[in-house]
């Protein structure tokens, strides 16, 4: 499933808060007008009562006289319900026995506030009124129905779903302008990051936009790469510095050696070449270590699309006819991919380094084995190289830790193919076989920007 972008999970959040606000103001009002139609009614139901002690004085409260304050009750309730008066007059005599608007007595009668009581009427409706007890067990209820809401239930109703519509559309509307912004800026940070990630230091943020979270956000950023850009600026200088300072005298004494290779004590000569033999091999981990540093360093060819077998077949060329003349050794290939985007010649390089490991580890006859297939890598699209050889295979602890090589007896064969597996945003694998061992690089286009457009 697609995740959903910014700019519409900030208009869901919204509408969702808008459309929660809109339904408790509307709850809200719902009990005021509850509270409002009860407490209308407790003031009628008041007014009733007075008007009735005031016609009875006297007799409400008289043993004597309960006969006629059944007959008056009785008398008031069926004339309310005869003309339609919202009034409920009740009188219950110790037998039970109910007079006036209804045959029975309410339902559910509790206290409600200020000596006034709630019940149930036969309809359902609620009633509030006043209960007196009377001598003799019988009870007196004064009451009027809490008028109904249906006709404020449909007003909320209607306007209510008015203000819905109403509400979501401005809150998507203001999600989509103000997320779409802040998207739009996220996205140029995301962009920067990548070309950062493939080692560009010197981009910028130019449009940094007001001074809000994300706007020192980007500040920040573009001191931090300031910084980091000046540094490496240093570490380069001082490395091309030492690069000048070491090759001149490491020529120099590289000569001076061959020139005792030839001298007349065989001793002399033999010691000559040794040294030699070792300055050499200094000389190319020295190569080797600046090669890393442009590896690491330079990025200034952007990703092309080429043809992997031709690629792989390049790479095969530089060592086949060194493998099958001097140690009849065999390169076999296997392409299963076609094409792929990214540094062409690094590649190549990375795969002639692996190739050239293993032409000096095979024993004479072996079989080395270069495949390139399609493959995924976190859930992207990826090219895998594997190149297998029938040599000693690599030391247990250095194939589990710092990856070391044979290549040149400097250990900076796989460091340089792992870093250019970085660069493509890929992994370098060491497998032992039973003989032999395999490398594997797997490799994705550098930083895939589409994915932030």
């Amino acid at each position: 499933m697609k995740p959903l972008l910014l700019p519409a999970k900030t208009a869901l959040l919204l509408a969702f808060f808008s459309v929660l606000a809109l339904l408790l103001s509307l709850a809200g009002l719902a009990m005021v007008d509850r509270d409002a139609r009860r407490i209308a009614a407790a003031e009628a139901a008041q007014r009733d009562y007075e008007a009735l002690d005031e016609k009875l004085p006297g007799v409400i409260g008289d043993p004597a006289a309960m006969p006629l304050v059944a007959a008056a009750i009785g008398e008031i309730g069926q004339y309310a319900g005869r003309t339609g008066q919202p009034r409920v007059a009740l009188f219950r005599d110790a037998t039970g026995a109910v007079r006036g608007s209804w045959q029975v007595w309410p339902r559910r009668i509790m206290p409600w506030r200020d000596g006034l009581v709630i019940g149930s009427a036969p309809d359902g409706s609620d009633v509030i009124g006043i209960e007196r007890p009377l001598p003799g067990n019988a009870r007196l209820l004064i009451a009027r129905p809490v008028r109904s809401a249906s006709a404020l239930r449909r007003s909320l109703g209607l306007w209510g779903g008015g203000i819905v519509l109403l509400l979501l559309g401005l809150s998507l509307a203001t999600a989509l302008i103000v997320g779409g912004q802040t998207a739009a800026r996220i996205r140029r940070l995301n962009r920067l990051c990548d070309r950062v990630g493939d080692g560009d230091v010197t981009v910028r943020i130019t449009d940094l936009g007001p001074p809000d979270e994300i706007g020192i956000l980007a500040r920040h950023m573009n001191g931090m790469l300031g910084e980091l850009e000046r540094r490496i600026h240093g570490l380069r200088a001082a490395s091309d510095h030492i690069a000048h300072d070491l090759r001149t005298p490491l020529a120099r004494v590289r000569a001076r050696l061959s020139a005792m290779e030839s001298a007349a004590d065989p001793e002399i000569a033999t010691q000559a070449a040794r040294a030699a033999g070792e300055l050499d091999r200094l000389m190319a981990a020295f190569n080797a270590l600046l090669d890393l540093r442009e590896i690491e360093s330079d990025v200034s060819a952007p990703p092309a699309l080429f043809d992997i077998g031709v690629a792989v077949d390049d790479a095969i060329e530089l060592y086949e006819a060194v493998a099958e003349d001097e140690k009849q050794v065999r390169i076999s290939r296997e392409i299963a991919a076609s094409r792929f985007s990214g540094d062409r010649e690094l590649i190549i390089r990375a795969l002639a380094n692996l190739i050239e490991n293993a032409v000096k580890v095979s024993p004479a006859g072996g079989v080395i084995h270069v495949s390139a297939s399609a493959a995924r890598k976190d859930g992207e699209a990826a090219l895998q190289l594997s190149v297998s050889d029938e040599g000693p295979g690599f030391p247990e602890q250095d194939a589990a830790t710092d990856m070391r090589s044979t290549l040149g007896g400097h250990g900076l064969g796989l460091i340089i193919v792992r870093a250019i597996a970085e660069r493509h945003r890929g992994e370098v694998r060491v497998e032992r076989l039973g003989p032999g061992a395999r490398v594997t690089l797997l490799l994705r286009t550098p930083r895939l920007l589409v994915a932030y457009e």
